[in-house]
């Protein structure tokens, strides 16, 4: 895997506004989740890094979506 720097906005930066398709075909938007902390992760289901951390992320996905935090 290449090696690239990361582009990530400082953390507390606004979310621009999204629009991403949902498995079930409709749209998701950014104002779906007003007045909601939210998480949005740009992973690939068949990377290697993210097969490692699945069991990982779909635990702390539940933990923090049962706090109250939106995730996408």
């Amino acid at each position: 895997m290449a090696r690239t720097p990361s582009t990530m906005p400082d953390l507390g930066t606004p979310a621009p506004d999204f629009a991403l398709p949902a498995t079930d075909g409709s749209t998701i938007r950014k104002a779906h989740f007003a007045g909601k902390p939210l998480l949005a992760m740009f992973i690939c289901n068949h990377c290697p890094f993210v097969k490692h951390l699945r069991d990982h992320l779909a635990a702390t996905c539940r933990e923090y979506g049962e706090k109250g935090v939106a995730i996408v």
